[in-house]
């Protein structure tokens, strides 16, 4: 046995990193793409079903002589009340609306212009 082994040296199968990490990709890339062509991904294509945006409150004290700062570019969105409750709607597409509401899916209140002028001129 010791002739076989010495006629016949080890074979080094060895595989560079660059070909292992390409295979990787490629395994990744190439299931990803029958799994689509099958249709066994689950694409949701209702909009009502995704958040529009998430917002975040921000707490003022009351200052006398200072200004809070404020980002000075758009927001391209717009808070209209309507019906007593604040909707944002994108300034950039007319399809885009959704009314903002808390962490338990509350609608968030907001005082109609006839509100606010009586509270503010208590006369």
């Amino acid at each position: 046995m010791n002739k076989q082994t010495e006629n016949n040296p080890p074979v080094d199968d060895k595989v560079s990193k660059r070909t292992l990490v390409i295979a990787i990709f490629a395994s990744i890339g190439l299931t990803i793409l029958a799994l689509e062509w099958q249709g066994l991904i689950q694409h949701n294509t209702a909009k009502e079903d995704y958040p529009v945006a998430e917002y975040k409150a921000v707490f003022i004290e009351k200052q006398e002589n200072k200004l809070y700062r404020l980002s000075h570019k758009p927001s391209n969105q717009t808070a209209i009340c309507n019906g007593g409750y604040l909707f944002i709607t994108s300034d950039v597409n007319d399809g885009m609306q959704g009314l903002l509401v808390d962490y338990k899916n509350r609608g968030v209140r907001c005082l109609t212009d006839d509100l606010t002028n009586n509270s503010v001129n208590p006369d």
